[in-house]
């Protein structure tokens, strides 16, 4: 995951050496909540220096589960630790846990997609109802939408095998699908792509994806790599001496995001890319 991989490049640029002066042990649930309470416990019978939790679900488990509190928990690929609970508010950590956040820039995100698709009325969007993260998504994804006078179709999904069936739901009700950080649907966008592509509609994604370039119509992505950067910078200091709760969530800027078109994903759906744009450093070669 490149979460996981820009946490580490980033500890050894902050000169931490693997084998010698820090030692990763990586487990993972394979997206099965049922193997998590078993993932922690496996990890807090290590009694490592530092815990660093990817997702928010795993997060939230881990504020629970995790039940030595002098292990410092940092958390990575979480969109709204606040609203989660894994923190008090955006200005401290809690007790043992603070991160990175992943909160997205709808506003940006929206007025991209208008630059690509000019008359730009409806926006189709997937979610879990039942992830916190989506929540906070889909919330704020209506306000940005409000405020750009665009309209926001979201379809719940509880079920990766029903995507290509909430997808088809979008036909003729929509300008295009705009797919948020979601695990159900990020795990699956090449079979979102798929429908989507059948169906004649554009779709665009937070999550940039070199392997599915030329399926997209483009990308307003935030990086996941930066973002395990921004964690490890906070590791970094709690491991140097600094209490959790005296650090902030990182919150996400504007070099954290990349914007991205591709002619070809465009094309595959009858578009072409706006005169506009002709020579915009957005186009995906």
């Amino acid at each position: 995951m490149e979460t996981a991989q820009g946490f580490k490049d980033r500890m050894t640029e902050l000169g931490y050496v693997e084998g010698t002066d820090v030692t990763y042990d990586f487990q993972h649930a394979n997206f099965d909540r049922s193997l998590i309470p078993q993932v922690l416990q496996q990890v807090e019978a290590k009694h490592p220096d530092l815990i660093f939790a990817i997702t928010t679900g795993l997060n939230q488990a881990a504020v629970r589960g995790i039940t030595d509190k002098s292990i410092p928990i940092v958390f990575g690929a979480v969109v709204d630790p606040v609203v989660a609970g894994i923190v008090p508010d955006w200005e401290h950590g809690s007790a043992f846990s603070t991160g990175a956040a992943m909160l997205p820039d709808f506003k940006a995100s929206l007025a991209f997609l208008k630059a690509v698709i000019p008359n730009l009325k409806t926006v189709g969007t997937l979610f879990n109802p039942g992830e916190d993260n989506d929540a906070t998504n889909i919330k704020l994804i209506n306000e940005a939408a409000a405020e750009a006078g665009i309209e926001i179709v979201a379809v719940p999904v509880d079920n990766a095998n029903d995507l290509p069936q909430r997808v088809q739901s979008f036909a003729g009700k929509v300008d295009a699908i705009f797919l948020i950080q979601s695990n159900i649907v990020q795990t699956a966008v090449p079979v979102v792509a798929q429908t989507a592509q059948r169906i004649k509609l554009p779709l665009f994604n937070s999550v940039y994806s070199a392997e599915l370039k030329d399926q997209l119509a483009g990308f307003h992505a935030i990086s996941y790599k930066k973002n395990g950067e921004h964690a490890a910078d906070i590791a970094d200091r709690i491991l140097k001496g600094e209490k959790p709760a005296d650090i902030a969530t990182y919150v996400p800027q504007p070099d954290d995001f990349e914007s991205l078109v591709s002619v070809k994903g465009l094309e595959a759906v009858g578009l072409t890319l706006p005169e506009a744009l002709k020579d915009s450093p957005w186009i995906i070669k």
